[in-house]
C-alpha cells in the first residue's frame, strides 16, 4: 500500500496514516528476512522493493517521514549483512547484484537498493570504489522531490561513511580527494533540496514549513561532520578544497536558515587549528551572506571558540604567576610609553641636528655593507646554478617552502601561531561588517565587541592596546546611539556591562584598568545600574586580590571608577536617593524614614569602600599621607556615607602616626609632618560629626586620636582630642547607656596616657570623675566612679618614669562609690555593687595602695554580710534594670550575688593560706576577717 499525495496530510491524520504505512513496512520486512534466511535472494529483493516503495509517499510530514525512514533503515541492515556474506562466500557477486537492482520499477526503491548494494560492494577488497561512488552520486540526482531526495542522500551518506577511500592511490580503489568530492557533491545537492523545501505548499504555511525545515537541518549538516571526521584531511586540503567548496554553496544558496545553520556547523565541527589559518576566507564569506542573516551570532560563535581554545592552551602552557608578571610588565610598559612621549617630543630638535651630521656616514656604511652582501650572494648563487643548471619550477618552490616550514615550525603562544594576527583579522572584518551593514543594531554590535574583548584577553593578555581599541570603538558607537532607545534596552546594557567587566575578571590587578585610557570615558556613558555593578566588581577584585594602591594618582583613578558608590548620582533610582540621606538640609532625612534593608545594603556597600582604604599603602610615610589626603578629598563628597568610610581613614592615619614615631631620628621635619597628620585626623573626625548623627563613633575616634598623639609625645594635640571627646559627650550624648559606655571609654584611654603634665592630667581626670558621678542611674554612677579611681593609680611601665598615683584620691572615689551603692533602692543591686567595690579594694590592697588598709576591707565584708542576712525574699520583686552590669544574669539575681561574694572571699582565703605557707610576698592578709554569716 503506497499512499501518494501531492502534499502532507493534516496533522491530526498523521498518526493514523503513519501506523498504516508502518504496518505495511513490518509485513514486507518480515517477508524479506524470511526469504533471505531461506537463501531466496530474488524474492527478498522483491519484498525489499515493496517496502521501499512506501518512501515514495508525500503524505507524511518530516517528523513522521523520519520515523518511517528509520524503520526501513533498520530493516535494510539485514539485507546488507546478507549481501556481504553472500559475496564473501561466492554465492552472489555484488557487481552482478548492483546491475540487477537497477531494473526495479520505481526510482525511489531502485536507488535505495542500488545504494545498499553499492555500499556493501565498496567495503570489499579490489572493488572499483571510484566508479561506484561516481555512479551512485550521479544516479541520486534522479529524485528531485525535496524531502524524498534529502532522505535518499542521507541514506547514501550514512551507508558509505565507513567505506570511503582515505589514501592517495590514483587507482580504481579511489583516494581521499575523491571522497571529499563525493561528500561535497552530496552536500551541495542536499542543501539545494533543503532550500527548495521552503517553496512546497501554500504561502500561508510558510512559518510551518520553516519549522519543518529546521527539523531536517541535521540531515544536511551530517555531510560536514563526515568531512571533519575523514582521515587524511589536513590543513592544506581543508584550505584549498573543502572550505572553498562549502562556502561557495553557502553563499550561493541565498537562504537565511541554511546560511545561518551551515556557518554555525563549520565553526563547530572543524578543528581550531583549521579555523586559525582560514579566518579571512570564512569572515569574507560572512560579509556576502543574506542581509537578514544573523552574522553577529556566526562571528561570535567563532570568536568564542577560539578564545576558549586559547584559554585552554594558556592554562597548559603558562603558570598563574607568569600571567601576573606579564600583566604587570604590560601595564608598566604602557605607563613608560606615556611618560616617554613628552620626553621624545622635547628631544626631536636635538636629534634632528645630530641625524643630519651622521646621516652621510650611516648611508655610506650601509652602501658598503650592501655591496658586500650582494657580492657574497652572487657568488653563492653562481655555485648553486653551476651545480643544478635548472631553473626552479613552481612545484619546486612549494616543496622548498614546505621543507622550510618543517625545519622552522611556527611558534605558538597560547595555542595561536605567531604569524596569525588573530585580533587584527577579526577587528578588520568587524569594522568592515559595520560599514557594510549600517542596519546592524547596537545590541548586535555590542555583542560582537564582547566576544572580541574576550578573544583579546584570552589570546593577547599583554596587548593592552587591543582592549583599549575595543573600548574606544564602543565609546564612539554608544555616543552615536545616545538618542536611540535600543541603547537602553536590557540586551545592550547587559552587553556593555560584560564588556566593562571582562578586563576586571581577566586581570588580577585592577590597576591595569587605569592604563586603559578609554575605560573611564566609556563607563561614564553607562546607566546607573551598569556603573554600580562595575564599581562593585572593581572593589571586589581589589579586596580579593589584595591589590596594593601605592600612588595618589592611582587612588584618585580607582575612586573615580567607584564614584557611583561614593556620591549621589542624578540618574539614581529614588530608593537609592532616599538611602543616601543626602537630600535636604543639615543631616538629611531621619533614619526612621529609611527602610532597614536599604540601610543594611548601604552599610555593606560602604563597608567595602572602607576595606579599600586599608589597601592604600606606600612604603614612604609622606606618600602614605598623600594617599590618605587624596582619599579624603574623594570620600568627603559622599555626604552621610562618610560615617562608614571616614573611620577607616582615621585608623589608617593612626597607623601612619606610629610609623612616623619610628623615624623621629631620621627625619628633621618629622614634628611638622606628624602635627599635620594629627590636624588631618581632627578635621576628618570633625567633618564626620558635623555631617552625620554618629556622636558615639566620633567620640571613640577622638579617643583613638588622643591615644595616638600620646604615643607620639604630642601633649597639646592629645589634650585637644580629649577636649573634643568631652565636648561631644556633653553636647550630643544623652542616652544613659551611651553615656556610661562613653565615660568608661574616656576613663580607659585616659588611664593609659603618659604624656600629660600634672596640671593637664589632673584637669582631665577630675572632669571624668565629675561626669561619672552625674550619670542618671545609680548603678551606672557607682560603677563609673569606682572605675575612675584607676585614673589616680596608673600602672608602672618600664622606661616611663614614676607613675601618677594618689592613694588618698583612690580611697575617696571608692568611698563615694560605696555611698552611691548604698543609696540604691534595690537591695540585690546594692549588694552586687558592694561586692564589685570589694574587688576594687582588693586590687588596690594587693598593688600597694597604703590608703586602702585591711580595716576598709573588713568593714566592707561586714557590710555585705549584714546586707545578705537582712535580705528578706530578695526575688519577690523584680530587680532594677542595670545596663552596666558586668555579666547578664541568667537566673535569680540573689544567687549570682552570693556566688560572686563567695568567690571573692575564696580568693582572699587563698591569699591567706599562701602567706601562711610562705608562698605569698605581697601585703599582709592576716588582719582580714573572712567570716561569712550568709
Amino acid at each position: 500500500m503506497s499512499i501518494i499525495l501531492n502534499s502532507p496530510a493534516p496533522a491530526e491524520d498523521q498518526p493514523k496514516l503513519l501506523d498504516e504505512i508502518l504496518s505495511v513496512v513490518k509485513v514486507q520486512a518480515h517477508q524479506m528476512k524470511k526469504c533471505l534466511d531461506n537463501n531466496k535472494l530474488m524474492d527478498g529483493l522483491k519484498h525489499a522493493s515493496n517496502m521501499l516503495a512506501e518512501l515514495r509517499t508525500s503524505a507524511l510530514m518530516p517528523k513522521s517521514y523520519y520515523e518511517l525512514y528509520m524503520a526501513i533503515f533498520d530493516a535494510l541492515r539485514h539485507l546488507t549483512i546478507f549481501l556481504t556474506e553472500a559475496h564473501s562466500s561466492g554465492r552472489h557477486h555484488l557487481a552482478d547484484l548492483y546491475e540487477l537492482v537497477q531494473y526495479a520499477g520505481n526510482i525511489v526503491p531502485r536507488l535505495y537498493l542500488m545504494i545498499t548494494v553499492g555500499a556493501a560492494y565498496m567495503s570489499m577488497p579490489d572493488a572499483p570504489v571510484r566508479e561506484i561512488m561516481r555512479d551512485m552520486i550521479e544516479m541520486s540526482r534522479g529524485v528531485q522531490h525535496p524531502m524524498r531526495g534529502l532522505f535518499l542522500r542521507y541514506y547514501l551518506s550514512s551507508n558509505t561513511r565507513d567505506s570511503l577511500p582515505v589514501g592517495e592511490s590514483p587507482g580504481p580503489e579511489g583516494n581521499v580527494h575523491e571522497s571529499i568530492h563525493f561528500i561535497l557533491t552530496n552536500f551541495t545537492e542536499m542543501n539545494k533540496l533543503w532550500v527548495r523545501l521552503q517553496h512546497q505548499g501554500h504561502t500561508r504555511d510558510r512559518e510551518k514549513r520553516e519549522a519543518e525545515r529546521k527539523e531536517l537541518r541535521i540531515l544536511v549538516g551530517t555531510n560536514l561532520v563526515r568531512l571533519s571526521q575523514l582521515e587524511g584531511v589536513d590543513l592544506r586540503v581543508y584550505q584549498s578544497l573543502i572550505l572553498p567548496g562549502i562556502l561557495d554553496q553557502i553563499v550561493s544558496c541565498r537562504d537565511i536558515i541554511a546560511q545561518e545553520y551551515l556557518m554555525e556547523i563549520i565553526t563547530q565541527v572543524f578543528p581550531d587549528e583549521f579555523h586559525l589559518r582560514t579566518l579571512e576566507p570564512f569572515l569574507s564569506a560572512t560579509a556576502q551572506l543574506h542581509t537578514k542573516v544573523n552574522v553577529k551570532q556566526i562571528i561570535i560563535a567563532l570568536i568564542d571558540r577560539l578564545a576558549a581554545y586559547a584559554a585552554r592552551e594558556a592554562e597548559a602552557e603558562v603558570p598563574v604567576q607568569t600571567w601576573k608578571s606579564e600583566e604587570e610588565e604590560a601595564r608598566k610598559a604602557v605607563i613608560d610609553n606615556k611618560k616617554r612621549i613628552p620626553e621624545n617630543s622635547s628631544e626631536v630638535n636635538e636629534s634632528d641636528s645630530t641625524n643630519d651630521v651622521e646621516k652621510g656616514e650611516t648611508v655610506e656604511g650601509d652602501n658598503e655593507k650592501a655591496e658586500e652582501d650582494a657580492q657574497n650572494k652572487s657568488e653563492d648563487s653562481e655555485d648553486h646554478n653551476d651545480a643544478d643548471n635548472v631553473p626552479p619550477t613552481p612545484e619546486t618552490k612549494q616543496e622548498e617552502e614546505k621543507a622550510k616550514e618543517e625545519e622552522e615550525p611556527v611558534r605558538n603562544v597560547r595555542g595561536i601561531p605567531e604569524d596569525v594576527e588573530l585580533f587584527v583579522v577579526f577587528w578588520a572584518q568587524i569594522v568592515e561588517l559595520v560599514k557594510a551593514r549600517p542596519d546592524l543594531s547596537i545590541q548586535d554590535l555590542t555583542a560582537l565587541l564582547v566576544s572580541l574583548i574576550h578573544l583579546s584577553l584570552s589570546c593577547y593578555p599583554d596587548k593592552l592596546e587591543y582592549v583599549d581599541q575595543i573600548l574606544a570603538y564602543a565609546k564612539d558607537k554608544v555616543a552615536e546611539h545616545s538618542s536611540s532607545p535600543d541603547l537602553h534596552s536590557k540586551t545592550t546594557e547587559a552587553n556593555l556591562l560584560s564588556l566593562l567587566l571582562a578586563p576586571i575578571q581577566e586581570y588580577t590587578s585592577v590597576l591595569t584598568l587605569l592604563v586603559l585610557t578609554n575605560y573611564q570615558p566609556l563607563l561614564a556613558l553607562q546607566s546607573y545600574g551598569t556603573r554600580r555593578a562595575v564599581a562593585q566588581a572593581v572593589i571586589s577584585s581589589i579586596v580579593k586580590n589584595e591589590t596594593i594602591i601605592s600612588t595618589p594618582e592611582d587612588v584618585q583613578c580607582v575612586l573615580d571608577l567607584c564614584g557611583v558608590m561614593l556620591r549621589d548620582q542624578k540618574d539614581a533610582p529614588m530608593t537609592s536617593m532616599a538611602t543616601s540621606q543626602m537630600y535636604g538640609p543639615g543631616r538629611g532625612r531621619k533614619a526612621a524614614e529609611i527602610s532597614r534593608i536599604e540601610q543594611d545594603e548601604l552599610a555593606e556597600e560602604q563597608g567595602c569602600i572602607a576595606k579599600l582604604i586599608h589597601l592604600f599603602r606606600s612604603n614612604e610615610e609622606d606618600t602614605q599621607f598623600l594617599l590618605l589626603s587624596t582619599a579624603r578629598k574623594r570620600l568627603s563628597e559622599g555626604g552621610s556615607r562618610i560615617q562608614y568610610t571616614f573611620p577607616a581613614l582615621v585608623i589608617s592615619a593612626a597607623k601612619l602616626a606610629r610609623r612616623y614615631s619610628h623615624v623621629e631620628n631620621k627625619d628633621d621635619a618629622w614634628g611638622k609632618k606628624i602635627a599635620t597628620l594629627f590636624r588631618f585626623m581632627h578635621q576628618v573626625i570633625s567633618a564626620l560629626h558635623d555631617k552625620c548623627e554618629c556622636s558615639e563613633l566620633c567620640l571613640r575616634l577622638f579617643l583613638l586620636a588622643a591615644q595616638s598623639a600620646d604615643e607620639c609625645g604630642f601633649e597639646e594635640m592629645a589634650y585637644e582630642f580629649f577636649v573634643q571627646a568631652f565636648t561631644i559627650y556633653e553636647e550630643s550624648i544623652s542616652e544613659s547607656r551611651a553615656q556610661f559606655q562613653a565615660i568608661t571609654g574616656i576613663t580607659s584611654v585616659l588611664q593609659q596616657t603618659r604624656i600629660f603634665s600634672a596640671d593637664n592630667y589632673d584637669t582631665l581626670i577630675t572632669k571624668t570623675a565629675l561626669h561619672s558621678a552625674k550619670l542618671l542611674k545609680k548603678p551606672d554612677q557607682c560603677r563609673a566612679v569606682y572605675l575612675s579611681s584607676h585614673l589616680w593609680w596608673t600602672n608602672d611601665r618600664e622606661g616611663e618614669g614614676v607613675p601618677y598615683r594618689s592613694g588618698k584620691r583612690v580611697l575617696e572615689c571608692l568611698q563615694k562609690a560605696l555611698k552611691i551603692a548604698d543609696s540604691c533602692m534595690d537591695a540585690v543591686m546594692s549588694v552586687e555593687l558592694f561586692v564589685e567595690i570589694l574587688n576594687r579594694y582588693i586590687y588596690y590592697f594587693e598593688n600597694g595602695n597604703e590608703a586602702v588598709t585591711a580595716k576598709y576591707l573588713n568593714g566592707l565584708i561586714d557590710l555585705i554580710n549584714s546586707n545578705l542576712s537582712n535580705m528578706e525574699n530578695p526575688d519577690q520583686h523584680p530587680p532594677a534594670s542595670s545596663s552596666s552590669s558586668l555579666v547578664e544574669h541568667t537566673g535569680p539575681a540573689s544567687e549570682y550575688v552570693i556566688k560572686y561574694f563567695h568567690a571573692t572571699i575564696g580568693h582572699l582565703r587563698t591569699r591567706q593560706e599562701a602567706a601562711q605557707m610562705g608562698d605569698w610576698q605581697g601585703p599582709d592578709y592576716s588582719e582580714i576577717d573572712l567570716g561569712i554569716t550568709a
